[in-house]
């Protein structure tokens, strides 16, 4: 455990150091003091805004699991589940939280710990294709040969391993997989409830692409903002495989590799190490301002909570 922190503590700040040691500090102050402050506060509002699709996703997959959980505790736990992520070395802070606030609720804390791993699978699976979207979208540009071969390859993976894992899922090959392996069972079972509920599994599908492209969007705002001059397709190609490479877990919040893929994804388009990092500090630095605005609102939406609770025990 304390090694894996010590890894991505040692990732996270190698990077940056390596990053920061390499431009010109007053270009890049320069870059970051030119932000406009309207296109900066809508892009705190977007990501605060998707909280709503993902509360109503963390919502709609304990219900389908066999808990119950309202829309209005659900927000909650994901403002406080989004502050969490960017406070500590691991995603596994906010979904600790959530499976601990799931279990309050009545839901058996195995199955509360199931719906955080689901949760964790869609929003993969969405974020995969979106950024395969984006990949495709500088290949194009690029102009790569055989690029029309790997973007048809890249696409047949995502929705052919998609597709196999729903068949697999389903089948008894599953089922004797999991005999004798408790966890596995449970996961299956789970993915099953799911799956047996094609229209709800797509509606999450759904809600997470829709998260996907928004923040998407506010990292290209982002990055017009700090004055980065790239044509858009291969602007979102390259935040999307910054955001898709942030989320994986070797960097405290992303941060660091987020920065080297923008610093490598631009370059081919003439942009500067300063205005790439930049862009790239601005946004995490957005993110975590959209977060403490999250916990702001959720100790609001608490008190409100307790206020009522009070009532309702004072009137019984």
């Amino acid at each position: 455990m304390w090694l894996a922190v010590l890894a991505k503590f040692a990732v996270t700040f190698g990077l940056l150091a390596w990053l920061l040691h390499t431009v010109n500090w007053n270009l890049l102050l320069e870059r970051i003091a030119g932000i406009r402050t309207g296109p900066l506060i809508l892009a705190i509002f977007l990501l605060i805004a998707i909280v709503l699709p993902v509360a109503r996703r963390w919502n709609l997959i304990v219900a389908a699991l066999g808990g119950s959980i309202t829309f209005f505790n659900a927000l909650r736990m994901t403002l406080m589940t989004v502050l969490i992520n960017q406070s500590v070395p691991s995603n596994l802070g906010g979904d600790a939280y959530r499976v601990v606030a799931t279990s309050r609720s009545g839901m058996p804390w195995k199955r509360a710990t199931l719906a955080a791993i689901v949760d964790r699978l869609i929003a993969l699976v969405a974020l995969a294709m979106v950024a395969l979207l984006g990949v495709l979208a500088l290949l194009d540009h690029a102009e790569l040969e055989n690029h029309r071969l790997l973007a048809l390859l890249g696409t047949c993976l995502i929705v052919g391993g998609s597709f196999a894992a729903w068949l697999f899922f389903r089948s008894s090959a599953a089922e004797k997989l999991a005999d004798g392996m408790s966890i596995l069972r449970r996961l299956i079972d789970a993915l099953g409830a799911l799956l047996h509920q094609p229209a709800n599994t797509a509606y999450l599908v759904v809600l997470s692409i829709i998260v996907q492209c928004i923040t998407i969007a506010v990292m290209c705002l982002v990055a017009i903002n700090v004055g980065l001059n790239v044509p858009l397709f291969p602007m979102v190609g390259v935040c999307a495989l910054g955001l898709l490479i942030s989320r994986l877990p070797v960097s405290f919040g992303g941060w660091g590799v987020r920065e080297g893929t923008l610093v490598l994804g631009f370059a081919p388009f003439g942009v500067s190490r300063e205005a790439a990092l930049a862009a790239s500090i601005t946004y995490g630095l957005t993110e975590l301002a959209a977060a403490i605005i999250g916990g702001i609102l959720w100790a609001l939406l608490s008190a409100v909570a307790d206020t009522k609770a009070g009532q309702k025990r004072h009137a019984s």
